[in-house]
Order: structure tokens, then C-alpha cells, then sequence
């Protein structure tokens, strides 16, 4: 590569070394964070696909314990492999800059979208029973299903460069940064109420965050990013009510250390994680570990007791390795490994109600109802925290400088 030494053309340089992948928001657990993701660059168009890979035959409980399948209250092995494909879409921009916005004119900002396709099995305990139309203990009133693809939900993300990017044009180097963010997700992923995963939430999400950037010796790039994310109702929880119908919300934090190794090769050590407020259920319609009706003349069944169940919430940290080099000069190719380290899953005890008759209608004369026994339900969906080791590949294109959107009195180099 031709190296110039003039400030704006190493400035080039570097902002090309240092693409911006991905989000710095995106939730612990499900990409591998990016070095260099709060570092604001040169105006310009950049994209980042990532495939990745993860089989999730492993889970935590609520005490922290790992558990060799994804669905402990089930004897067997449940495990919901999982082929996920995600797409950004990153301009940064010097937006208000034309406008004379006080603060913000001299700044740089940034515009994402993110989406995806995932694909989504269960295979195991949890498949068997889904398959299962023969079901003695308890009626369901929908058929069920073991796997479900589709468009992932899409997420649109504004943010700021609080600290430093006000002299973007003359500055040769970004020793630090801070960045603010504010992004909302869309429920358009595909969604299938009968299956226990899905590539969809059905349900909106809002989320803040501050991203730190800060390059403490030549060669080396040092991430750190914070925020809070809200979740909406779930009107329609998945697989007969055992997902949440309001998923607690969650801190999450990311960290990350790069270096690099030789030219053109970077090598980063990470970590991630999220903290989650209980989770809640509501009318649970079944459950796959149901306690036995009692034996009685005329014959008995049981169901769930109506009502709303909390768990204790999910946390999970991990941490991971990537490598990163260049296959050309504006495209980055990198490969990333993430291992948990702990974890908290949701879980909750669903109480029963015996009836007698098998059948009669609840309330209706003749219909005795009473307490019948409990049973201690996995949460799934976002309540499912994987023990389970992922593997990612990812390549990053910078479309060069100049943004895509009109920048009155932009100069380029």
C-alpha cells in the first residue's frame, strides 16, 4: 500500500485500519464486538457481514450451574442450533455541520441499520415433545413447531461523537473518543408463536449507550462501551407462554483490547456481558414437564393456574479472541471465537390446578377444581442464557470517503 505522509492521507490510513463493523450496541451474546467501534472516521459508507455459529447444547440455570442441554428440566439433550447471518449498514457524516447546530455542527455523527437472517432448529427432548400430539396431563390448544427462519428484526441506531471528532478534518490521529448512541429495534423478524426460538423478538426495544475510545501506546486500540436497553410487551409469547411476555430490562457492557501483531493483522482479546431484570409470564398454556393428574373416579386432569410468574432475571459474561487482516485495501476479513463464563438463565415455578372431571369446563356446575402440584419451568426465548461456545466470520468494506448523504461544503482530500 502506498503510504503518504501527509496528516489527512495517514489520518486515511488509519480510518481504513480501523473499519467500524459493527454497532458498539449490539446486545452481549450476540456479535463479537469490533476494535476500533468508537473511534469516529472520515466521512464515509461502510458495511460489515457476519456469519456465525453456535449450536446452544448448553445452558445456565438460575443458580449459575452449566447444564449439558439447553433445556435442563427435561430428561434428555434439547440443544437449538443456530446459522445467523447479520448485515450493517454505517455512514458516518458530518450532518449538522451545513445547519450551524450549536456543538453538534462541528462534530461527527454516525447512522446504522442493522439486519439479518437466522436459521433456527430444536433438535432433542424439547423436539420430541413438540412432535408429541399425545399429551394425557394437559391440553394445548395449538399445534407446535421445531424450527423457524426468517428475517431477523432490523435496528436503526443514531449517534454522536461527544469527544473527539470536532477537528475531524485536520486531525492526523484519535487518541480518544466518546460516543453516544440511541437506537431503536423494530419487531420485523420472522416470528412463529408455536416454535421455542425464533429470529424475531415480536416486540420493540429501545436502548442508550456511551462507547469510550482510546489508543494507549502505538499500534493498540482500546474499546469500552455501556448502555441500557428497554423491551416493549410481547403480545403473542412464544411456545404456549413459556417465553417472557415482558422481558426484563438489561445493562450490558463490552470491552476490548487490540493490537497489532504484524502489517495488516490485528489481533483482539474481548469480553461482553448483560445483566437482566426478571423476566414475567403470563398464562402459561403448558409446560413440558407438567406434574401428573391425580388418579381419581371419574377420571382428573390438571393446567396451568392462570397467572403472572416472575423469574430472577439472566446474566451472562464471556470472553473472547479475534484476528483481523486485510485481504485487500478496503476490505477487512476476521475471525472470532466467544466462550461464556457465566451465566443466569430465567427460571420460575408454574403451579397446577387439578379439575374433575377430565375436561369439564372450569366454573361450569359439576366442575370440581383444586391445588394440584408445581413444576419449575426453563424460561425460552430471551430467557435462555447458552453456555455453548460461537464462532463468527465477518468481512468489512469501506466504500471510501464522502458519505452518501449531501454534505454542503465538504472537502475532500
Amino acid at each position: 500500500m502506498q503510504r503518504s505522509q501527509h496528516p489527512r492521507f495517514r489520518f486515511k490510513r488509519q480510518a481504513t485500519a480501523l473499519l467500524l463493523a459493527l454497532a458498539g450496541s449490539a446486545h452481549a451474546g450476540d456479535v463479537p464486538p469490533q476494535f476500533g467501534r468508537y473511534l469516529p472516521l472520515y466521512p464515509a459508507f461502510h458495511t460489515s457481514t457476519s456469519l456465525g455459529f453456535d449450536a446452544r447444547d448448553r445452558s445456565y440455570d438460575a443458580s449459575g450451574k452449566e447444564q449439558d442441554t439447553a433445556t435442563p428440566n427435561l430428561p434428555g439433550k434439547t440443544r437449538f442450533p443456530e446459522q445467523r447471518l447479520d448485515v450493517s449498514a454505517i455512514w458516518t457524516l458530518p450532518l449538522f455541520e451545513a445547519a450551524g447546530v450549536p456543538f453538534f455542527d462541528s462534530r461527527l455523527h454516525t447512522v446504522r441499520l442493522h439486519g439479518g437472517y437466522s436459521r433456527n432448529d430444536t433438535r432433542g427432548a424439547l423436539a420430541d415433545f413438540a412432535r408429541d400430539t399425545r399429551d394425557d396431563r394437559t391440553t394445548r390448544a395449538n399445534s407446535l413447531s421445531t424450527r423457524s427462519n426468517g428475517l431477523t428484526d432490523v435496528t436503526m441506531e443514531f449517534g454522536s461523537w461527544l469527544l473527539g471528532s470536532s477537528n475531524w478534518r485536520e486531525r492526523s490521529e484519535t487518541p480518544y473518543a466518546l460516543l453516544a448512541l440511541i437506537g431503536l429495534r423494530l419487531p420485523t423478524g420472522g416470528y412463529n408463536r408455536d416454535a421455542p426460538i425464533n429470529p424475531g423478538s415480536n416486540t420493540l426495544a429501545a436502548h442508550g449507550q456511551l462507547g469510550l475510545y482510546a489508543r494507549p501506546w502505538p499500534g493498540a486500540h482500546l474499546d469500552a462501551g455501556t448502555g441500557y436497553r428497554s423491551y416493549y410487551k410481547n403480545q403473542d409469547p412464544a411456545f404456549g407462554g413459556l417465553s417472557p411476555t415482558n422481558q426484563g430490562d438489561d445493562l450490558y457492557w463490552d470491552l476490548s483490547l487490540s493490537q497489532r501483531v504484524f502489517s495488516g493483522f490485528h489481533l483482539t482479546a474481548f469480553a461482553d456481558g448483560h445483566k437482566g431484570q426478571a423476566n414475567s409470564y403470563a398464562d402459561a398454556r403448558f409446560a413440558p414437564n407438567a406434574p401428573a393428574a391425580p388418579n381419581t373416579v371419574p377420571a382428573s386432569d390438571n393446567y396451568p393456574t392462570p397467572g403472572v410468574y416472575r423469574d430472577g432475571g439472566t446474566k451472562l459474561i464471556r470472553a473472547g479472541l479475534s484476528l483481523q487482516g486485510f485481504i485487500a485495501q478496503r476490505w477487512l476479513l476476521g475471525l472470532h471465537y466467544a466462550m461464556p463464563l457465566s451465566g443466569e438463565s430465567g427460571e420460575f415455578d408454574l403451579p397446577y390446578s387439578n379439575r374433575q372431571p377430565a375436561g369439564c369446563t372450569v366454573g361450569s356446575t359439576g366442575c370440581n377444581v383444586t391445588a394440584g402440584g408445581s413444576t419449575r419451568v426453563h424460561g425460552l426465548g430471551p430467557a435462555r442464557v447458552y453456555a455453548s461456545p460461537a464462532v463468527s466470520l465477518t468481512l468489512k468494506l469501506n466504500f471510501g470517503q464522502g458519505d452518501s448523504f449531501t454534505c454542503t461544503g465538504c472537502k475532500q482530500p
